[in-house]
């Protein structure tokens, strides 16, 4: 009855148009009331839950991508996605798609990837007669590939509130996200043939010209290199390594001379704002999750999963369904940091690998993105395609796209190979 209780009047604030730090806030200080708790320990558990080495890397990731953003590193990663996929069905869709992966592996932030993306192939799928509707389940979806492909902040709260390592999340992110990027781009293929989207670029780049392509876009695509590489041989921790992606993407901007210093101070306000939200969602769920210990909530969804999940599979399979529902209505930091500790020693009594369970989460986390009504990447690529447009708009390609990811978290599940290669394999 607890439970009940809590999670009725937590959403009831939410659908009251209440921001969620704020309602869940609200409810954690009414329990600790009713149980005859200070307010004080909320305070105190809101600054431990902000008070982290390892979330510094949060701002500094998106300083960082907002920079890329900015400094030509995404019109050079755009120019190479289309000279590989441009000549296909849906090339330009392909290349949002194919650009998102790339720039994905820059910014580590869905809606940044979506925006960044977004601005600049949205006018020319417009151009080429793309249904407006069919744009926005393309462009915003796939901003979740910043949060699969490393660097990725969604792997960064995670780790930080699991104990799961960050380096061995951001290797494994490698093949899932390159597997979901590839489906994508077949379904772009398949239906803008079908539904005859798009025009097909005919034109055939020689040999020399995709070499200047890929030469010019030779740097922003050593970023990833820079963090993974920094990270494995040991030089640097995923903090220090988003410093160090902070000053790689202004040595490249500068280079460019596609920065200004304003624009600069834009960019640092910007992220502060963006920053700021996510660490007081992270700082009122830790007083949130301590209100569920002290009522031994956790305790109580173990011994459910222990008596229903027969296998470590039915495990991950329920906590897929559970993240399912509770994905249209929440958005993904939230989910991580109430449900990451509950779900976390129970996947160790299943004796599961700690980034194999990383992954099956993560990928369950990009589907939350897209579900509405709550799914941030469906709600940001209706934005820049169109401020006025609704999700219900874009929901029948949007119901494709999340059959696609669902798809995805599922060969994970059962092929978990295809997380841990990469790990196992770096040691």
């Amino acid at each position: 009855m607890i439970i009940v209780g809590i999670l009725v009047a937590f959403f009831v604030l939410l659908f009251a148009g209440i921001p969620i730090a704020f309602a869940m806030g609200i409810v954690t200080c009414g329990v600790m009331l009713f149980n005859g708790i200070s307010l004080e320990v909320m305070v105190q558990r809101m600054f431990a839950g902000a008070n982290s080495f390892s979330l510094l890397a949060l701002p500094l990731f998106i300083l960082a991508g907002n920079i890329m953003g900015e400094g030509g590193l995404t019109r050079r990663l755009i120019r190479l996605a289309n000279a590989i996929v441009g000549r296909f069905h849906g090339g330009m869709a392909m290349t949002s798609v194919a650009a998102c992966a790339l720039f994905g592996a820059v910014s580590g932030s869905t809606a940044a990837t979506s925006y960044a993306i977004g601005g600049v192939t949205v006018p020319e799928m417009k151009r080429q007669k793309y249904p407006n509707s069919f744009i926005a389940s393309i462009i915003g979806p796939s901003g979740v590939l910043g949060l699969i492909i490393p660097p990725s902040i969604t792997m960064v709260i995670l780790g930080v509130t699991t104990g799961i390592s960050i380096g061995d999340l951001f290797i494994a992110g490698f093949i899932p996200g390159i597997c979901l990027a590839a489906m994508l781009c077949v379904y772009c293929c398949l239906i803008s043939k079908k539904e005859g989207f798009g025009m097909v670029n005919k034109e055939k780049l020689s040999l020399s010209e995709f070499g200047k392509i890929a030469l010019d876009a030779f740097f922003p695509l050593m970023t990833p290199v820079v963090i993974l590489g920094g990270i494995f041989s040991g030089l640097m921790t995923a903090t220090e390594a988003a410093v160090a992606a902070v000053f790689y993407g202004l040595i490249l901007s500068m280079f460019y001379r596609e920065l200004t210093f304003e624009r600069l101070k834009k960019i640092c306000m910007e992220t502060a704002s963006s920053s700021a939200t996510v660490l007081i969602v992270i700082a009122v769920c830790n007083g949130f999750s301590y209100v569920l210990t002290m009522l031994k909530i956790p305790a109580m969804i173990s011994e459910f999963f222990l008596q229903y999940a027969s296998s470590p599979t039915m495990f991950l399979l329920i906590v897929s369904g559970i993240l399912l529902i509770l994905g249209c209505l929440t958005e993904v930091t939230s989910l991580i940091i109430l449900l990451g500790p509950i779900f976390m020693p129970i996947a160790m009594d299943f004796n599961l690998d700690p980034t194999h369970f990383g992954m099956v989460l993560i990928m369950n986390f990009a589907l939350a993105n897209v579900t509405p009504p709550v799914g941030l990447s469906t709600i940001v690529g209706c934005a820049i395609v169109d401020k006025k447009m609704g999700i219900e708009q874009a929901f029948p390609y949007v119901a494709h796209v999340m059959l696609i990811i669902a798809a995805m978290a599922l060969i994970i599940i059962f092929v978990p190979q295809i997380s841990t290669f990469l790990p196992n394999l770096m040691g």
